[in-house]
């Protein structure tokens, strides 16, 4: 028989993976709410696989740029390439260090519904703030490397429930006057040496435990459901930032911060 919270985390992952609103701390609140036992490492990678399709599809002639820029074996390649490839991985790195630690020590004491709600008011305001007062004059492809490990050194402060990563990247590239919707390609550009990360963490869980528990059929459909609607939530954020800028999503994390600190601080 179908199993409807596999949709719900499908739907869940996609719709919050790359919006500014934090994907982690929508799948706790779901466990906090609900009696649904856990899912599983697998359907974790099936549907860590199916949002990654869909940033891979959507960003294509991105990474195609950033594929072609890494393989052109010019001379004096520091001077003649844009080193799109190594920026990145200079943005990621400070991730892959701390999340190693963080998930090894700290992540039991940060799920906390609280945690949450102080994060999504907190670093909403503050996206707030710097996306007001900082003008839009340039794209991604115009980073410097020092401006490329800021926004790395942001991106750490995702490990905390509440405040996203899409968030945290975003607010870093606007802080550096990066165009609203460049800030937001950039985002998803660097959701993918993370997803990939996760991925393989959860394969090294899977390999050391010994135990899988496979349900093929739910966690296809879960991942199916996160590839639609991460492809979906793509698709209308970049259409409301092309008019507006990230208010929408800064009132949701307010109001959602505000009602779990109302019910659980």
């Amino acid at each position: 028989m179908f199993d409807l919270q596999y949709i719900v985390i499908g739907v869940v992952q996609g719709v919050t993976e790359f919006l500014p609103i934090s994907s982690s701390a929508h799948l706790i609140l779901i466990s906090s709410l609900s009696n649904w036992n856990d899912q599983g490492i697998f359907t974790d990678i099936a549907v860590h696989v199916g949002t990654l399709g869909a940033v891979l599809i959507y960003l294509f002639s991105h990474i195609k740029k950033i594929a072609i820029d890494f393989l052109s074996f010019k001379k004096n390649y520091f001077e003649k390439n844009n080193n799109f490839a190594i920026k990145i991985i200079f943005a990621t790195l400070p991730a892959l260090f701390i999340g190693f630690f963080v998930y090894e020590y700290l992540i039991i004491y940060l799920r906390s519904l609280v945690i949450i709600g102080w994060a999504s008011i907190i670093f909403g305001i503050l996206l707030f703030f710097v996306d007001k007062k900082n003008k839009s004059i340039k794209n991604w492809e115009n980073l410097k490397f020092w401006e490329i490990i800021l926004i790395g050194l942001f991106q750490v402060l995702a490990f905390i429930p509440g405040a996203s990563r899409a968030g945290v990247t975003i607010t870093a590239a606007r802080f550096l006057s990066v165009k609203r919707d460049s800030a937001a390609i950039f985002s998803m550009i660097l959701s993918i040496p993370i997803i990939l990360a996760s991925l393989f963490l959860s394969v090294l869980n899977i390999y050391s435990s010994g135990t899988l528990s496979i349900n093929l059929q739910q966690s296809f459909i879960a991942a199916l459901t996160a590839f639609i609607t991460a492809l979906l939530s793509i698709h209308i954020m970049m259409k409301i930032l092309q008019f507006t800028n990230f208010n929408i999503f800064i009132i949701y994390r307010i109001i959602l911060g505000a009602t779990l600190l109302v019910f659980y601080a």
